[in-house]
């Protein structure tokens, strides 16, 4: 297994540990590519505030708690950036929390992408599913296309699809989705505000 693609939890992938300044980040350009301008989460924050500012109407039309949960997710994603870094068209995905790396998305491209020793893009996603949820010491939260593992703070992507009756199932080969399979790794799991209810908790042991 390549080191540089082995995902390890609450700590990062390969060389991009969490923590690493943007300066640091740019210093493993050779392994994961140049890195792009990067997209300030504040500036979200103010053009979401701007919105509100221009539509009232838009505002009167969201109940309480949806209002609630829309300034509390604003005020989640004011001090989270993003930046990718791109080689042979192939884009890591940075998250960034006050300054330092805080998640690190890669994608099915990234082929020797490891998990316990394991390249997780050849396996077939019930298998995935599996390995996740033992090394999680518990089943996952499930909505859409996303598996949510909170103990390791890892979400999957197009791994599984949930119906709206709550019915999971793995991914297959067939699925639109199959070839934008991707794993986000995180230092703290991501429990979106407003949203949690939207998930079903389901084992593929």
């Amino acid at each position: 297994m390549n080191p540089d693609w082995s995902v390890e939890a609450h700590v990062g992938v390969g060389r991009l540990r969490f923590g690493l300044t943007p300066e640091a980040v740019s210093a493993t350009a050779s392994v994961y590519g140049s890195p792009t301008p990067m997209i300030k989460g504040s500036d979200a924050a103010s053009d979401v505030a701007a919105l509100m500012a221009d539509m009232p109407e838009l505002g009167l039309s969201l109940s309480v708690d949806e209002l609630a949960a829309l300034q509390q997710s604003t005020a989640e994603q004011a001090n989270l950036d993003r930046q990718n870094l791109e080689k042979d068209r192939t884009a890591v995905l940075l998250e960034y929390r006050d300054g330092r790396l805080d998640g690190v998305t890669v994608e099915a491209r990234h082929a020797e992408t490891a998990f316990e020793g394991r390249r997780v893009f050849a396996m077939d996603p019930i298998e995935v599913l599996r390995l996740f949820e033992r090394a999680n010491g518990e089943p996952g939260r499930y909505r859409h296309n996303e598996a949510a593992f909170d103990r390791l703070a890892v979400s999957l992507f197009a791994f599984s699809h949930a119906r709206a009756d709550g019915h999971v199932r793995p991914a297959t080969k067939g699925d639109r989705d199959f070839r934008a399979r991707s794993l986000t790794l995180r230092r703290q799991p991501y429990k979106p505000a407003g949203e949690l209810d939207q998930f079903v908790t389901a084992s593929f042991e």
